[in-house]
Order: structure tokens, then sequence, then C-alpha cells
């Protein structure tokens, strides 16, 4: 329930936004209040029941009224008016989410053994960009328990290219391979 009311409230502003052309600047917006969130005092207070919505309205405006655009400051007021403010961080996330489709990106999530030098990230993307004929986004992480490769991971394909995936299933085929010429006593 909490994804459909966090696509319901991004689609509108997205479309809200995208008529007034100014999806640029409502992404930022709303990634400048994703950052303000991250502090939890800050996310409890606009979650907690016992503030009234007209207080909450208050903080909304003394934090950001001078940093984001009007459209922006009345769509969390409506949020906290409706009750949803809870659901912010899954509206930005579903906003930028809608952005990139428009815009025909898709995130890459690359998993590496080791951090990747800017050289090999564009060569990575590139590669991702032909395939996938979309711009990529990459989001890099490192996991040394790959040993080595890389896994990439873009929409709903999986793409293991890691020495720990290769050396599993070298080991699965030995396995079955030492199996099959077991000879049980002569």
């Amino acid at each position: 329930m909490q994804n459909a009311i966090a696509r319901r409230y991004a689609r509108a502003l997205f479309q809200l936004a995208k008529e007034q052309g100014s999806l640029d600047a409502a992404a930022s917006d709303l990634q400048i209040i994703s950052k303000f969130l991250e502090d939890p005092a800050l996310k409890d207070l606009l979650g907690h029941q016992r503030i009234s919505s007209r207080r909450k309205k208050e903080i909304v405006r003394a934090l950001w009224e001078k940093l984001v655009s009007r459209t922006v400051l009345a769509f969390i007021e409506l949020l906290v008016d409706k009750h949803r403010e809870r659901y912010l961080d899954a509206i930005v996330e579903v906003f930028s989410d809608l952005l990139r489709a428009e815009r025909n990106i898709a995130v890459a999530e690359v998993k590496t053994a080791f951090p990747l030098d800017p050289e090999a990230e564009a060569r990575v993307r590139q590669v991702l960009e032909k395939h996938f004929k979309k711009q990529i986004e990459l989001k890099v992480s490192v996991h040394p328990e790959l040993i080595g490769g890389m896994v990439i991971k873009v929409g709903d394909r999986i793409i293991d290219g890691s020495v720990s995936k290769r050396l599993a299933l070298m080991g699965a085929r030995l396995a079955d391979r030492s199996l099959g010429k077991l000879e049980v006593g002569t």
C-alpha cells in the first residue's frame, strides 16, 4: 500500500511539474528535502502523530520556503494535510524513477571487488549504454567477497561476471563429474 500511495502522489507532482516545465527544478527541490530528511530527528518530528498539521506546516515553511519552489512547498504542505508526510522518501524515489523513465535513463547497480577508476567506470557505462540503448546512471559499490570481476544489475537483469560466481560454477561442475566417476567396491 505504501508504494501505491507514493506512486500516486509522485505521479501527480511529476505531471504538474511537467506541465509547468519545471521537472528539473522539482527534482532538485525533492533532493534538497531528501537530504534534510536524512536527519532522523526531523523525520521523526514530521512523522509524529501528536504534532498538529498546522505546526508541521510551520516547520516545513521555516525549513524549505526559501530553498524550494512554491509548487514543491505546496505539495509538501498537501502531504502534511493528508497525513502522508511519512511517504515522502518513497515519493522522492518514485519521482526520480519517473524522471529517469521520461529521459530514457536506466540505473545500473555495479558491484565490484575493487574500486573502479574513472576510466573503467566510463568504459562500463559506455558498454551498458550500447547494450541497453539508454543513458546509464552508475551506482558503484565495492564488495571484496566477489574476489574479482563485477556483478551488474539493470532493472530486472543481472549480469554476474564475478570470480566468486565462476568459482562456484566450476566447483559445482567438478562435484557433478567426480560423483559420476565414483565406483563402489570391486
